[in-house]
């Protein structure tokens, strides 16, 4: 589940998302909720849109997307693709659109575009999307357990197993996009993804988020912090 928590700190927003995540949804069976991992990012503080930058409005926001209640729903599966008005989720932004792009006009992103990418996705200036685009985190290292092993001695070994243990995600999970640690995330309006992906690179260009990955989501719920 994802969710923008706007108006608190990161403790706040923090138990605001935990609170949210364990309350039953309407009409279903009770379930028990564990919580086994927060993945949590700051937002750019100002909308990044083809004309610019705009300060970002929150209850507007909210109700643009979900109508008078600013509440977050259940996530939906996605519409099927014959049913895509052109936002283009699907597409592979960081081949499509690498940190180098950011010297692009809009035109020639479009004409760089492969003809399959190009022909799918809305070009129209007149129909807009709301984006979540989040700068990844270089993964993590990963070491052999075999090596770890070997490298902690039988005192140390007991110590840990005595230890809490903490919940364990199962591997397929933990190499999800989503599931990577954020240094950044905003939120962007823009015709398609991989413009989306090109008004952060153009944002991001001279910081040291310039050549992080990145991956571009639908907009998610949005909440205050309580």
């Amino acid at each position: 589940m994802t969710a923008i928590i706007h108006g608190g700190d990161a403790d706040r927003a923090q138990k605001t998302f935990e609170d949210w995540c364990q309350t039953p949804r309407e009409g279903g069976d009770a379930v028990h909720t564990e919580i086994k991992l927060i993945v949590c990012a700051e937002m750019i503080d100002h909308l990044l849109t083809e004309l610019g930058d705009q300060q970002l409005n929150w209850p507007g926001i909210s109700e643009r997307l979900f109508g008078s209640v600013p509440t977050i729903e259940p996530e939906t599966e996605a519409p099927a693709a014959a049913e895509d008005p052109g936002e283009g989720y699907w597409v592979d932004v960081n081949q499509a659109v690498p940190p180098q792009s950011a010297s692009l006009d809009l035109e020639s992103l479009k004409r760089g575009s492969p003809e399959d990418i190009r022909s799918a996705l809305n070009w129209s200036a007149d129909k807009q999307f709301l984006f979540l685009v989040s700068s990844l985190s270089a993964p993590p290292v990963v070491t052999d357990l075999s090596e770890e092993i070997e490298e902690t001695d039988s005192g140390e070994t007991a110590e840990l197993e005595q230890g809490d243990a903490r919940p364990v995600l199962d591997e397929a999970v933990t190499r999800l996009p989503e599931m990577r640690e954020k240094e950044a995330a905003a939120l962007v309006e823009a015709r398609n993804s991989v413009v989306a992906a090109w008004l952060w690179r153009k944002f991001a260009a001279n910081t040291r988020l310039a050549s992080n990955e990145i991956l571009v989501n639908p907009c998610c719920g949005i909440m205050p912090a309580n």
